[in-house]
């Protein structure tokens, strides 16, 4: 009898990851049924969403660092702790993902034992190694606020090599009250509304919807400031049709909450990743350091409101009093997304258009979720023109899916202003720049190889081309620090690179070698599409004067 395939998934974080990751776990297996997946997990995280956990992952390593340390002796921790990994490596596995790119989970995964590692490890010298490339735009892109183009989900499901995207699918006969369920809060105060918002969201469509109830949930914490809401003067004409559960349900009443809910409305948070398990058409607020097109909920029933603030998203490090990103979304506009969802409307371009105050939408952008065969998209519903930021995002899907994946999409290239083609068209010099510099990486590493093989070796050669090479990591930091745009490719091909396959010299410089000509290759495409993006607004802008 054929031994089963076994799959370990390491992910240390918090809820809604978690639920991202069942999500990717979940179309894994349908490819791959036969496979024995296990979840390693913090059980805080775990336990409350273990209900829809079980649906796809066989067996589960749930634990907390405090329960092997508190209250025991050095010896008597490492002992238990050893005990658990060995349990853990007692089921030989043969493929061990590492989903969570945190130092503790990096140090897990090095002392489990697989055949086949992704993700975030460390290797024997306690240095980071990170062999798949899909974890290396994770580390290189998503770690450092980059501007990724992909869900999470969809990251995912790369790392786990799912080939197509599998996705639930609404059961027509599911039935749905009228009811709407609202969660207010964030982990962070930049990512949150304040409460006079949500009481005049609620006010207007607790009056547009006199048959309609609405339910406010949140966790422990969250009691006093649902306590506050429902006490708000102005709702107290709808108190018996507002109820708040906040610190009273546990995520499963939630989940059950949502299933039969007619609409979701709230912050990026796990609540919102649940109401995309049940499929509960959703309203999302993005605020502060919340970035859409990464932690969107997967499901095609999303709609994103987004501020056109430049400085969003920020960053947790970066202070920030007024919060003028908040003050950009004016909650008659998620009333008037929600009456359109309520009604069943086809909401689109013309919808937007014709709906909502052309003054309010001068201060957001609206996106609504869509399944392509790559992943799930955010395309947006509001007549806006791509800035700078979103211009390069376009690019670089249709770049890391080619590279990455293999896959050429039918994305076109961005709608954008004479004004953005001119700030595009500075980054020509930049990317020439960047191509030289890729170029010369190719020369230098096959100079090193030439030379290493000569039987007479010159090492001072060598030392000169190793120091060169050096010298071009260094420019290459430089020009990502002009061109903010091309750090997505600086930092992707440089992780690349620290983790270049090879035991000795001659080895390594050959992985190097096809990291240069891969970046040059991918510099070339990218001002490619900057060169056809900038070229229509030549005339308007007066660039065709530059030399």
């Amino acid at each position: 009898m054929q031994r089963q395939t076994k799959v370990a998934i390491i992910q240390l974080t918090r809820i809604g990851d978690l639920v991202q990751t069942l999500q990717a776990a979940r179309q894994f297996k349908a490819e791959n049924p036969d496979v024995e997946l296990t979840l390693i997990a913090r059980s805080k995280f775990a336990k409350g969403i273990k209900f829809l956990l079980e649906t796809v992952f066989d067996k589960f390593y749930l634990f907390e660092t405090k329960d092997f340390f508190i209250e025991k002796s050095f010896d008597g921790a490492l002992s238990e702790v050893n005990s658990f990994l060995s349990e853990i490596n007692s089921n030989n596995f043969d493929m061990l993902v590492n989903l969570s790119f945190s130092k503790a989970s990096a140090y897990l995964a090095n002392s489990l034992n697989a055949k086949v590692k992704f993700g975030l490890l460390r290797n024997n010298k306690n240095e980071i190694a990170i062999h798949d490339k899909w974890s290396q735009f994770v580390y290189s892109n998503v770690m450092t606020h980059g501007n990724s183009p992909f869900t999470l989900v969809d990251i995912y499901r790369y790392i786990l090599g799912v080939k197509e995207n599998l996705v639930l699918t609404s059961d027509q006969s599911h039935k749905r009250s009228n009811s709407i369920v609202i969660h207010p809060f964030a982990s962070q105060k930049k990512k949150r509304w304040g409460m006079n918002k949500w009481s005049e969201l609620i006010y207007k469509l607790a009056k547009d919807h006199p048959d309609f109830t609405f339910h406010i949930v949140g966790g422990n914490e969250d009691t006093k400031e649902t306590s506050r809401l429902l006490h708000t003067p102005a709702l107290q004409k709808y108190k018996d049709r507002i109820f708040g559960h906040a610190g009273k349900k546990n995520i499963g009443d939630v989940y059950q909450l949502l299933d039969k809910a007619n609409l979701f409305i709230g912050h990026d948070s796990m609540v919102s990743h649940l109401a995309s398990e049940t499929l509960t058409p959703s309203i999302i607020i993005s605020l502060g350091t919340v970035r859409p097109f990464e932690t969107t909920p997967y499901s095609e029933h999303v709609y994103n409101v987004v501020p056109k603030n430049d400085c969003f998203s920020c960053t947790i490090e970066k202070t920030c009093e007024l919060l003028p990103c908040h003050s950009s979304i004016n909650y008659q506009v998620i009333a008037n997304l929600a009456e359109g969802i309520i009604k069943n409307q086809v909401i689109n371009k013309t919808w937007v258009e014709n709906t909502i105050n052309t003054f309010h939408l001068n201060s957001i952008k609206i996106f609504k979720s869509e399944y392509s065969e790559d992943g799930l998209q955010l395309n947006e519903i509001t007549n806006n023109f791509h800035n700078i930021s979103d211009t390069f995002r376009n690019y670089y899907r249709i770049i890391w899916l080619y590279y990455l994946r293999g896959i050429e999409t039918k994305n076109t290239l961005p709608k954008i202003t004479n004004e953005t083609a001119i700030k595009l068209h500075q980054y020509i010099k930049g990317v020439e720049y960047l191509y030289e510099l890729y170029n010369f990486g190719v020369k230098y590493s096959n100079k090193i190889i030439e030379t290493s093989s000569d039987q007479k070796a010159d090492i001072k050669i060598i030392k000169e081309n190793i120091q060169r090479i050096g010298e071009i990591d260094q420019l290459c930091d430089i020009t990502k620090k002009s061109y903010p745009e091309l750090k997505a490719l600086v930092n992707f091909f440089y992780v690349n690179k620290a983790n270049a396959i090879g035991d000795n010299l001659v080895d390594i410089s050959k992985s190097n070698l096809l990291n240069y000509y891969d970046a040059s290759n991918l510099v070339a495409v990218l001002g490619d599409f900057i060169e056809k993006s900038v070229s229509p607004h030549i005339e308007a802008t007066g660039l065709d004067k530059e030399v």
